[in-house]
């Protein structure tokens, strides 16, 4: 099973990203900077590129699971290209690898857009039979709130 079905397992799609995001960019912090495998392993020949696109794809795949807009999987897409192929570009772009933090913008972005999203669990059908459902919808009808409703079922 790919989708999300329940809480629990956003629960988890989201642990997974924050995972993902840390051991990417951020295994060493000083500061505001921080660098971790992404950065690390661009200076052994072929190794940043693959962890680097291993990491962008589990990112997606988190996504797809979340059931993220189309939109933001390709914007997220774009960022982990950049930042792969960054990566491949002689030694400035091994230096670029390093100062671009593609995977924690693209998992911030991510979870950013999960937590604009209001998530259901079952059918739509057994959604729109709760009160809670019916206010959601008024809100966002009536322009108050801009957000995305999705069903898990």
């Amino acid at each position: 099973m790919i989708f999300a079905r329940s809480h629990i397992d956003l629960h988890n799609i989201r642990n997974s990203i924050e995972r993902t995001k840390k051991l990417s960019d951020n295994v060493v912090g000083i500061g505001p900077l921080g660098i971790g495998l992404d950065g690390l392993l661009t200076w052994i020949p072929g190794a940043g590129e693959l962890y680097s696109l291993g990491a962008g794809m589990l990112l997606i795949y988190d996504g797809v699971r979340a059931r993220a807009a189309p939109m933001v999987l390709l914007q997220m897409a774009a960022i982990i290209a950049i930042d792969t192929l960054a990566g491949a570009a002689g030694k400035l772009g091994k230096i670029a690898d390093v100062l671009f933090t593609g995977h924690k913008w693209s998992a911030d972005m991510l979870l950013h857009h999960m937590e604009d999203t209001i998530y259901f669990e079952g059918a739509r059908k057994d959604a729109q039979a709760s009160p809670e459902y019916r206010e959601i919808l008024t809100r966002i009808r009536a322009g108050k709130e801009k957000r995305r409703v999705v069903f898990l079922g």
